[in-house]
């Protein structure tokens, strides 16, 4: 049974059966309709097969294929799909079905969004981080002059469709990078969760099912309440800015860059240290959480310029007026927006963020 999550507008179903939902959703919807699906050369192999075989009406469907990676985000990929979706006659009525991570997710839903003002989309997320987080929520687009989602729209898929299958298909790399964007969830809303999540030794064994629902549950009562993003959504961007920068600096510097989960797990150290230092965040367990991100995300921080970083974080696009907006928490679920520390404390956050795990002395310097 899939369990049924409602956002305001739209559903997203999570468990063992969401493609007889999709399926069900699909003829109930689209009968008759052109249906493209967007993939990338990894989800082209692996995933798509399944789902072809399995739902009659996607034999037909016409597929897109991008190149996989946070640099094939830009605007020139957006050109392409729309150009492939002109040729093949696309119309208000088609509907665009994206078929892999935050990627695909994010480019497939920005070219559905623009494409003749907008033609419906499916998010099918087959990352762990697409699941818990890109997929849902109505965030999309594209890397622009080198910042992360620079250009984009606040647009709503038409469903949501997750399965735990895709994630036989992926690399405990990947599986770690989405686990960042669950410790980000229990950090900022759930003291109770956060406190079930740091007794794990290893994530071999974790009830994805039940972690996956309680994410995108987190995340979807935080949306409904605030889809635009003036307010209280804001607190989804703990460890995002200085993860967004880091993230931005690696893609250009780096030949194998740091994935999107991982530098927000570097980020969320760096604003667990901004928090201590800026709103009195307790030490003892800003040890505990930067102890526990030390621990599963080991060896990830190739040679980093802070300086430069820091330039990153001032072109944010969270930015307002002349200062850089942080999350930074109070304690344990309890998140404060729209936090303006000093450059040099926040540089000093960069700093840490890239040094082994500190011990306690170090932490109250």
């Amino acid at each position: 049974m899939s369990t049924i999550i409602r956002s305001s507008s739209y559903e997203i179903f999570i468990g063992n059966d969401t493609f007889i939902q999709l399926e069900k959703f699909l003829l109930k919807h689209y009968s008759g309709r052109k249906i493209f699906i967007l993939v990338d050369e990894n989800t082209n192999e692996k995933c798509l097969p399944f789902i072809s075989e399995r739902i009659s009406m996607l034999k037909d469907a016409v597929v897109l294929q991008m190149e996989s990676g946070e640099k094939n985000k830009s605007l020139s990929t957006c050109e392409e799909l729309w150009k492939q979706l002109t040729d093949h006659h696309a119309d208000r009525k088609s509907l665009l079905i994206n078929l892999g991570g935050g990627v695909v997710g994010d480019v497939g839903g920005f070219v559905a969004a623009t494409y003749m003002r907008g033609i419906d989309f499916i998010n099918i997320p087959t990352t762990l981080l697409a699941m818990v987080d890109a997929s849902a929520g109505g965030k999309n687009g594209i890397n622009f002059s080198g910042l992360k989602n620079q250009v984009g729209t606040f647009t709503k898929p038409a469903a949501v469709f997750i399965s735990p299958f895709f994630l036989k298909t992926l690399a405990e790399r990947e599986i770690k990078s989405g686990f960042a964007e669950v410790i980000k969830h229990a950090l900022i809303a759930d003291a109770e969760k956060w406190e079930e999540l740091r007794q794990l030794n290893s994530l071999a064994d974790v009830n994805w099912i039940k972690i996956i629902d309680h994410s995108v549950y987190i995340k979807n009562k935080i949306v409904n309440a605030d889809f635009r993003e003036r307010n209280k959504r804001k607190s989804l961007n703990f460890g995002h800015t200085i993860g967004h920068a880091l993230e931005s600096y690696s893609v250009k510097h780096h030949a194998d860059p740091l994935k999107h989960g991982e530098a927000v797990a570097i980020g969320m150290i760096g604003e667990i240290y901004l928090s201590m230092k800026h709103l009195d965040f307790p030490s003892n367990t800003a040890e505990e959480v930067i102890s526990f991100i030390q621990k599963h995300f080991v060896n990830m921080v190739a040679e980093i310029n802070p300086d430069e970083v820091l330039e990153l974080i001032h072109s944010d696009k969270k930015k307002e007026q002349s200062e850089v907006n942080f999350v930074l928490l109070k304690n344990i679920a309890d998140p404060f927006i729209n936090q303006n520390p000093s450059d040099e404390l926040v540089k000093q956050a960069i700093g840490f963020s890239l040094q082994p795990f500190k011990s306690s002395v170090d932490l109250h310097q």
